[in-house]
């Protein structure tokens, strides 16, 4: 008995051993995941931002497993809205990705079997206003090797703005716009027309500014969502031929880096971090809290169309007519975008 109490401490000893030293991210299934009282002590260190995620349509099933203090009846109105899932720290515009953990009956994927989880959805959340809460979350969460997620509006189709056993940090309170019509650009003796912006604004919120402003800034098409992603990824937009992508206009950004250094990188300083967010993809290098972007005269008046082509009928010779105009379209554009296209 004696040897195989000392062989399980021995193993025990291995495998904790094994844990802190691993690659590999940490999980509640390991030995070394931080104990309530260090989640607590996160907490306490940035200043009560920290949440403990609850599922928001946790309130359709017996007994709130969770506690959502949301209404299934309201969960439910609103499960189909953008703006909703953006609003809230722990929800994504796309569940399946959060392998539809907790659905409100009537949802896409639900099924009454699968009932609530946590699921794919993160851990826990840093409600952050600050880049000082940043910084202590993303070099806690590193050195304990806990995966890091960032949210904005969660719009991300392919699942990045939400991760199981993940801390995420929800940029959505980063919602300053500030505009700046001299604003000195950093190496040269010459200033720039300007919006300086939090990450967690949406499109919405930014072009409403900027037409009280009189000025254009270019972003995306759809309305809700965030600037952090859109721009990391390159951000095609509607005045994309005029003025080129959204990360073209990036000026200067404010970052914070997974050890918790916080940088401003722009044509003077920290360049190749400039370069490297400027369309490296969402997240890759930390976490953007703000955007200094380049913004344009607006212009005085817009028309917004659509041309469908198609053709009259099946047979052969509708069909290569068909193909024969978007031909002769394809081939005027070119003129048309000289004379003010966009799109």
């Amino acid at each position: 008995m004696q040897s195989l109490c000392s062989l399980l401490f021995y193993a025990t000893v291995l495998s904790g051993a094994w844990a802190s030293n691993s690659t590999c991210k940490t999980s509640p299934l390991d030995l070394n995941w931080p104990f309530i009282e260090d989640w607590q002590a996160l907490n306490t260190s940035i200043g009560r931002a920290l949440i403990k995620t609850s599922p928001v349509a946790s309130s359709c099933y017996p007994g709130n497993p969770f506690n959502s203090t949301m209404s299934c009846e309201l969960t439910t109105a609103n499960w189909t809205l953008s703006e909703f899932h953006a609003s809230l720290p722990e929800p994504i515009g796309a569940p399946l990705y959060a392998n539809n953990s907790c659905l409100p009956p009537g949802a896409v994927g639900y099924t009454q079997q699968r009932g609530c989880s946590v699921g794919g959805l993160s851990e826990y959340i840093v409600n952050v206003t600050s880049k000082k809460q940043v910084s202590t979350a993303l070099a806690w969460a590193s050195q304990r090797k806990i995966r890091i997620i960032v949210k904005g509006t969660g719009h991300d189709l392919n699942g990045r703005s939400s991760g199981a056993y993940a801390l995420s940090i929800w940029t959505h309170n980063f919602n300053s716009i500030n505009f700046d019509s001299a604003w000195p650009s950093p190496g040269a003796n010459t200033t720039a027309d300007v919006v300086i912006a939090g990450s967690g604004n949406n499109w919405i919120r930014i072009y409403t500014a900027a037409e009280d402003a009189g000025r254009l800034v270019v972003g995306g098409g759809a309305s809700t969502v965030g600037l952090g992603g859109y721009i990391q990824g390159g951000g095609h937009g509607p005045m994309s031929s005029h003025y080129g992508l959204a990360a073209d206009e990036i000026l200067q950004v404010r970052i914070v880096t997974i050890n918790g250094s916080i940088y401003t990188a722009n044509a003077q300083q920290n360049q190749d971090l400039l370069g490297a967010i400027r369309g490296g993809g969402a997240g890759q290098y930390g976490v953007v809290t703000e955007y200094v972007l380049k913004t344009h005269h607006a212009p005085t008046s817009a028309v917004l169309g659509t041309l469908t082509l198609s053709a009259n009928g099946t047979d052969e010779s509708s069909i290569k007519a068909a193909w024969d105009a978007l031909a002769a379209q394809v081939a005027g554009i070119p003129g048309l975008m000289d004379a003010g296209l966009a799109g």
